[in-house]
């Protein structure tokens, strides 16, 4: 019988949708993500983590969450301060795929309402329904993370605003205004970062943002 031989390209494509899918297996099983690599896009947690780095996250169902007031006690640290640095979805919105970015890319289509670019903070601490969010702060409307980019000078919960109401709920600005991250929110959380890389995952959005101001 004789041997199976492919064209050239053809044998390529499959040796890389294998080592692909090769990688993705070992991800998942290891880090409970089937795609656990992320880009920093923003500023905001600057100087531990930097525009352009690559965060490797460990999936939730791997690990568990342990925010600032409770690492303090350990002396546990993540990116140099205490607490667990943690990817998560704003509000519960879906993550926006890569048909979306080629969409609001090339046809100048808006973010789609249901989905966000998920957010990449330290947790604080958890508080239950009902608690105040910060010292003074509204009552929690369930229970959740408080959460803040380490160069960011205010608790995401209060950065934003109320822009109006739709069938009795408030309409926000914001990343995670006056809303705690419910758990089933959280990615996972972010073990270690790769400086640089992720450029090349950004340029696509870095041209989108140039043609922006251009027009």
């Amino acid at each position: 019988m004789e041997d199976l031989h492919l064209p050239g390209p053809i044998a390529d494509i499959v040796y890389v949708i294998a080592v692909v899918g090769a990688i993705s297996l070992i991800s998942q099983i290891a880090l409970g993500l089937w795609t656990p690599m992320v880009a920093v896009e923003s500023g905001s947690m600057v100087p531990n983590l930097n525009i352009g780095d690559i965060v490797v996250v460990q999936g939730i169902s791997r690990t568990e969450v342990i925010p600032w007031d409770q690492a303090e006690l350990s002396n546990y640290t993540a990116f140099n301060k205490p607490g667990d640095v943690i990817l998560y979805r704003p509000y519960g919105k879906e993550r926006i795929g890569l048909l979306d970015q080629i969409q609001m890319l090339i046809l100048r289509t808006p973010q789609p309402p249901n989905k966000a670019t998920p957010i990449i903070h330290r947790a604080l601490r958890y508080v239950e329904q009902g608690e105040p969010m910060w010292e003074g702060g509204p009552q929690a409307p369930f229970d959740g993370y408080i959460t803040k980019g380490d160069h960011n000078s205010i608790i995401d919960q209060r950065a934003g605003q109320i822009v109006g109401i739709s069938n009795g709920s408030y309409i926000v600005e914001g990343i995670s205004y006056l809303t705690p991250v419910k758990k089933e929110w959280v990615i996972g959380v972010a073990r270690f970062n790769i400086p640089l890389v992720g450029y090349v995952r950004l340029i696509p959005n870095i041209i989108n943002d140039e043609i922006h101001k251009l027009l």
